[in-house]
């Protein structure tokens, strides 16, 4: 490949992209700028060096009620709701989108994209740099840890701090007692230099902490419309799930039931005494290495890859927030399986702990179930060939009536792109007809799906046919009008609302008048750019797009589609992230199709890196990849990236929130 493309490929593939490193290279030079800590570290390259301390503003004057002086700032952040602007915090563990610290330095550091709820800071001071303001985020999103170092803060401020070790993250605080309720995942420990999936499960027994207004109808469960999860922070993903199946927790399928932590810790406990452990230990099943739950305990959960639970997160902490008028329910008492998928990077034991808040959902919210999108249905469809890249697609169904108002996606390392797309766009003709497509074309390398055939979508423009049966009636015209006039709600007819804004226009209602006139309209093609919904280029930290007015879909099943895509990078931009069997875990359960070492690789990885491997055993393979004949330093380890569940592999899930009225 010319070298000026892969040039071009790595500045733009990489932008924003995050790799997980066990060692961090220590600066040189350290004699006025060595730290213990990465927040030590951002107290004095942030906060005292951009005179966030001077007694103006947050040194002893406490502007916003805000102390930074390095004896008190920690406590006056983390976890502190803001003084300044209701409904954030001054720092939120594991949440910058809820950290009015973050937001309020990238806005002005980033005056495109971010809007500070108050001001932008520094005030009257120049803004950070984009590395000042990447390292804050990065100690936000990996818990805003007091100690510890957060990986990549080093390089980013220009100083000098230990290795990364184990991070430990503050709990999260609970809701006050009367707003909602707090589970906790029993803790366990993952090995140094490792990862893990596992699955465990836990009882609990709320009743007597959910008042009545906060109850289902049958007094069996309980009503909630926000959840915010936070976890350790080296986990990957954290799926919680209510147990459905017939088992009581004295089944002994459950595999026995153990203090973890407080002062009966390790011993056996009866998972129904939620005090049997004591202050500081929970009572839970030992971890079991697991994928999704599946076939864990008594085996009838019903769950697999497929399943999205009650909440979870990809991150070190996630707020679930529902629509307006949209609820959630959980039994007030049960069995809770907790899926976990961790790795540790460092040379020392990391404990592993989850916590999840529920919020109770008022009298008059309490009035659209919420509908969960887990598309899993081509999780592995990937198979990238070494150091090539491949994009790949697939479509999901959304039911007439749906409001669409989150989308986002889940994915491993190597995924650098996911755009979604309204509409169902595929290959019109040639050997891949029906294909799910890009329509956007194919970069960096990635081969065509539709080997030269067009990628196009069709979709029936809204006319103002409430009821889609391809004519506009004199009632419907009379209810788009009535909409119009304030007299009715929009749900009355979303098709009479043509360009989705949530209002009918007097050139919506000519629309309707010319529709009934002349006919609907018939099918037109999608414009690519104009179909882009969502895009995210961190698959550590993906954007969950919130979508304001919601998205109503409505008419024909053939006008009721996402297309979504997801590129992914076998080493095309930078040969050495090339998947490798070395460095490839084992999955959690034996079976190929879950990924994990490749059985012979097929490209170099020392030696002649980036090119292709050649002869028929092992040794003639890393002879192939010398440098030059008889040199000894060539290596073949590069795979095939396909799907699986470890971190070297991929997956392929769309995700996101909707509600029927």
């Amino acid at each position: 490949m010319p070298k000026l493309y892969r040039l071009l490929a790595t500045l733009i593939l990489l932008l924003g992209a995050t790799v997980a490193t066990p060692h961090l290279v220590i600066a040189q030079g350290c004699e006025d700028a060595e730290f213990n800590s990465t927040f030590e570290l951002i107290q004095a390259a942030i906060f005292e060096n951009h005179g966030c301390t001077e007694s103006v503003c947050h040194g002893s004057f406490k502007a916003g009620g805000l102390d930074l002086r390095a004896e008190n700032s920690y406590a006056n952040l983390v976890d502190v709701k803001a003084e300044t602007v209701s409904g954030y915090h001054r720092v939120r563990a594991g949440r910058k989108d809820a950290s009015l610290l973050w937001l309020n330095l990238a806005a002005k550091t980033f005056p495109q994209q971010y809007t500070a709820p108050l001001r932008p800071m520094p005030l009257d001071l120049a803004a950070l740099s984009e590395d000042e303001v990447e390292a804050v985020r990065l100690w936000i999103e990996r818990g805003a840890p007091k100690t510890g170092v957060v990986a990549g803060t080093a390089e980013l401020l220009d100083a000098c701090l230990p290795p990364p070790g184990v991070i430990e993250v503050k709990p999260l605080p609970p809701p006050p007692a009367d707003e909602g309720i707090q589970i906790q995942m029993p803790h366990w420990a993952m090995q140094p230099d490792s990862e893990r999936e596992i699955c465990m499960a836990s009882y609990y027994d709320i009743t007597d902490q959910v008042p009545e207004q906060f109850r289902t109808a049958d007094g069996t469960a309980f009503v909630f419309n926000r959840n915010e999860v936070r976890q350790s922070a080296g986990s990957h993903h954290l799926i919680v799930s209510h147990y459905s199946g017939i088992a009581g927790p004295d089944d002994p399928r459950w595999g026995g039931f153990f203090c973890s932590g407080g002062p009966h810790d390790g011993q056996a406990c009866p998972p129904t005494d939620l005090s049997f452990c004591g202050e500081g230990g929970l009572c839970g099943t030992r971890p079991a290495t697991s994928v999704a739950c599946n076939a864990f305990g008594p085996g009838d959960s019903g769950l697999g890859l497929a399943s999205a639970g009650i909440s979870g997160t990809q991150e070190t902490s996630n707020l679930n927030l529902f629509a307006p008028g949209v609820y959630g329910e959980i039994p007030l008492k049960g069995i809770i399986l907790w899926n976990h998928h961790a790795f540790n990077l460092t040379a020392e034991a990391a404990p592993m702990d989850a916590w999840l808040n529920f919020e109770f959902a008022p009298l008059e919210e309490q009035l659209y179930p919420v509908e969960i999108i887990f598309n899993a249905s081509e999780i592995f469809k990937m198979n990238v060939p070494v150091f090539q890249t491949e994009e790949i697609c697939n479509h999901s169904s959304l039911p007439q009536g749906a409001h669409l108002y989150e989308l986002s996606s889940h994915a491993h390392q190597r995924m650098k792109r996911w755009r979604t797309y309204m509409g169902r766009w595929q290959c019109q003709g040639g050997a891949a007809d029906g294909e799910a497509c890009s329509p956007m074309g194919y970069d960096f390398g990635s081969p065509h799906v539709c080997q030269g055939a067009p990628c196009e979508a069709r979709q029936r423009p809204r006319s103002g046919d409430c009821n889609a049966d391809n004519a506009v009636t004199v009632d419907e015209l009379v209810m788009g009008l009535t909409i119009a006039l304030g007299s009715a709600e929009i749900g009355a007819c979303h098709e009479a609302d043509v360009d989705n804004d949530w209002t009918i226009s007097v050139d919506e209602i000519v629309t309707a008048v010319n529709a009934a006139l002349n006919g609907t309209p018939g099918r037109r093609k999608l414009d690519p750019e104009a179909s882009l919904m969502y895009l995210s280029l961190l698959y550590n930290d993906p954007l969950v797009l919130r979508l304001e007015p919601e998205i109503v879909f409505s008419g024909r099943q053939a006008d009721r589609w996402l297309t979504y895509c997801g590129l992914y990078d076998n080493g095309f931009t930078d040969p050495n992230d090339v998947k490798q069997r070395a460095t490839s875990p084992l999955p959690p359960i034996p079976i190929s199709a879950l990924g994990g070492p490749c059985t012979t690789p097929t490209g170099c990885t020392a030696g002649l890196v980036g090119e292709l491997c050649s002869g028929r055993g092992e040794v003639e393979r890393n002879r192939s990849c010398d440098t030059q004949p008889g040199a000894g330093d060539g290596f073949c380890d590069a795979c095939t990236l396909h799907g699986g569940v470890t971190t070297e592999d991929e997956m392929f899930i769309l995700m996101g929130q909707y509600y029927v009225p």
